[in-house]
């Protein structure tokens, strides 16, 4: 689920569980063991995250000053859905694993979704909703984050690393905690994973692409000093993770990101892969979810996250 496993990780997880297969899948998940909850209760207030460095920004792409080519308003497709249904036809046909994807423009507000019924289990990407649930958290109780919790925040997106995933999990209040946050944020079809196993959350593209807004939009339940902390942390995740819905993204540009990769179902040595961020594409800025299952390896089921976020955008953006 993430590149990290030390000592605590050993102590906190299941080495491999083979899940039920997710209707139709084959999807097994390995998933992390939690210990423990801690019941969350907001109260009134506010509060401002500890500030990472100057570079934060209001959104999670950072654009460099390099001329950035503009979508001609014609070339832009009248029917979004069917334009990605086009552009998935092929790579469905070769698909190395079953997957979905969803792709929101911020500017227009337009969106459009591909197998947007299917669930999967979340691997990594559930890291992205820890935080935006820790921050929302932090501002209802009018305190900022702990040392702590900036330490576990900063490794759990950057570095995806396991054991501050676990640690914060725990401090948001596990899966009580979290199924409260997404309410409030607006998640319909994820299902938290149990207080034992944060790995087991099940999702789908379209409370992806809500986990993003939350993260971004100025209209969402986090403040600007939320906003900021979060885009800091993922625009900043380590070279090795950017892959996914990075190929999206226009040269120069730095997208945000949180990807999650997992082997499933022992046996046959089948992987999760997923990815979801925020690019800057041809003068728009995009938000993209993207999950997957039963991908006969890593690196295969990488090669697919990009190949299909980069088709899926040009799509909808009429590129």
């Amino acid at each position: 689920m993430g590149r990290d496993s030390g000592p605590a990780w050993t102590r906190h997880r299941v080495l491999v569980l083979l899940a039920a297969v997710v209707a139709g899948a084959g999807l097994a998940a390995v998933v992390v063991g939690v210990d423990g909850s801690v019941a969350a209760s907001p109260v009134a207030g506010s509060a401002q995250p500890k500030p990472k460095s100057a570079a934060a920004t209001d959104t999670l792409t950072k654009k460099s000053s390099a001329p950035t080519p503009t979508v001609d308003a014609t070339s832009v497709p009248s029917d979004p859905t069917a334009a990605l249904a086009a552009a998935m036809a092929p790579l469905s046909a070769s698909k190395t694993g079953d997957f979905s994807i969803a792709v929101l423009d911020q500017e227009t507000g337009v969106t459009a979704t591909f197998n947007p019924d299917e669930t999967y289990a979340t691997a990594s990407i559930v890291k992205a909703d820890i935080l935006a649930v820790l921050l929302y958290q932090s501002q209802q109780q009018g305190t900022p984050l702990t040392d702590d919790e900036d330490t576990a925040a900063t490794k759990m997106i950057e570095a995806s690393d396991n054991d501050s995933a676990t640690a914060l999990w725990d401090d948001v209040g596990s899966a009580a905690g979290m199924t409260t946050a997404n309410h409030a944020f607006g998640l319909r079809d994820t299902v938290a994973g149990t207080d034992d196993y944060w790995g087991l959350t099940t999702t789908n593209v379209a409370d992806q692409l809500t986990v993003l807004s939350v993260l971004t939009s100025p209209k969402s339940l986090l403040d600007d000093a939320s906003r900021k902390y979060a885009a800091d942390l993922m625009h900043q995740v380590e070279p090795d993770q950017v892959w996914g819905v990075s190929a999206a993204a226009d040269p120069g540009t730095t997208p945000a990101l949180k990807n999650g990769w997992l082997p499933v179902d022992s046996d046959n040595d089948l992987w999760a892969v997923n990815s979801i961020g925020q690019v800057s594409h041809s003068g728009h800025t995009y938000l993209v979810a993207y999950l997957s299952s039963s991908q006969p390896d890593e690196q295969t089921g990488i090669d697919q996250a990009s190949a299909v976020s980069k088709a899926a955008v040009a799509a909808v953006a009429g590129s």
